[in-house]
């Protein structure tokens, strides 16, 4: 799903104001985004994420303005195939059909929107069926964690996994069946909150991370430093490593400045099996911390892509991008 999905349910948590969600359910041929990508469109035409490179927002914004107080749901079909001056699409790269699902958020949805993020953010994959007439009128859903928590709206008997196929959009008896995958939300562990962990964690947060930042003075590590972090935790090392589960989803960047602190860091962490674990400084200094070990490919020092950066918000992209990388070689390996 992206990105989009942590942003939409982080604006869907912290606003007041009425909301509809448009989210593609069938894509035939190529399109900008896949099957299961959202869009969130506010009663103010605030937007939240994108479904194309510009050639369905504005039409979407207008149909939405139908759905902000009815409560209700429509499928709508966008063919980008034609090539006259009148086509979606033109000179944006589409080349396909797309079916996309306009749907109001009723109070009970957003209720249950909610837990999704709490779930998502503490590392809980979520599983979400939709049961559609043919018209697009919503009229049950149901979501569901491999620990076996279930809440929703549903009717009828829910499918068995094993009639499941790869198909996001399915039909099943009279009516369609959507099916996403919400996975959990990347956690970016950082170390370190000197004035140059900022634009890192404000860019990390942008590309959809979970950011944690930790540091032992409680001076620098801070939310009016850190607006955007999940967390800003006080702790020594040692209280760090001792408060924490990390897991192979999670990412971590040493930002400390300090040689023994990293230092004790690293004997920890290099026991551990993260997707990534990112060391600030020079190779000499990173070698010193690594004492001649051999480190698997997750551990990348100094940090960040080799892009000739410099200053603090050129190593934040470097090492975000270094992230993402990282993120997509792992999807491909498993």
């Amino acid at each position: 799903m992206g990105t989009d999905i942590y942003e939409i349910l982080d604006a869907i948590s912290e606003s007041s104001q009425e909301m509809v969600l448009a989210t593609i359910v069938n894509v035939d041929g190529s399109s900008y985004k896949k099957a299961g990508s959202s869009m969130l469109f506010h009663e103010d035409g605030v937007q939240t994420g994108l479904l194309s490179g510009g050639c369905l927002e504005e039409d979407l914004q207008e149909r939405c303005k139908d759905y902000f107080h009815k409560k209700s749901s429509e499928l709508i079909t966008y063919d980008l195939t034609a090539e006259d001056d009148l086509s979606w699409g033109q000179g944006v790269g589409c080349n396909g059909t797309i079916e996309v699902l306009i749907e109001s958020i009723t109070p009970q949805l957003l209720v249950h929107l909610k837990r999704v993020r709490e779930l998502v953010n503490h590392g809980i994959s979520v599983s979400y069926t939709k049961q559609l007439s043919l018209e697009g009128d919503v009229y049950g859903y149901l979501f569901y964690t491999e620990n076996a928590e279930y809440f929703g709206r549903w009717k009828g008997d829910f499918p068995k996994k094993e009639k499941w196929h790869s198909k996001t959009l399915r039909m099943e008896n009279d009516y369609l069946l959507f099916k996403q995958e919400i996975q959990a939300r990347p956690r970016l562990f950082i170390y370190g909150a000197g004035a140059d962990a900022r634009p890192l964690a404000q860019l990390a947060q942008q590309s959809g991370y979970g950011v944690i930042v930790a540091d032992w003075r409680p001076a620098y590590c801070h939310k009016d430093y850190f607006p955007q972090a999940t967390e800003t935790v006080v702790l020594s090392p040692e209280e760090f490593l001792s408060s924490y589960t990390f897991t192979t989803l999670d990412s971590i960047v040493l930002m400390t400045h300090h040689f023994q602190k990293d230092l004790e860091l690293v004997k920890y962490l290099l026991k551990k099996q993260l997707s990534y674990l990112g060391i600030l400084g020079s190779k000499d200094r990173a070698q010193r911390l690594l004492q001649g070990k051999k480190v698997q490919d997750w551990v990348h020092s100094p940090a960040g892509l080799s892009i000739g950066a410099e200053g603090p918000h050129e190593i934040a992209v470097s090492i975000v991008a270094e992230l993402i990388k990282q993120k997509a070689r792992r999807c491909v390996n498993v």
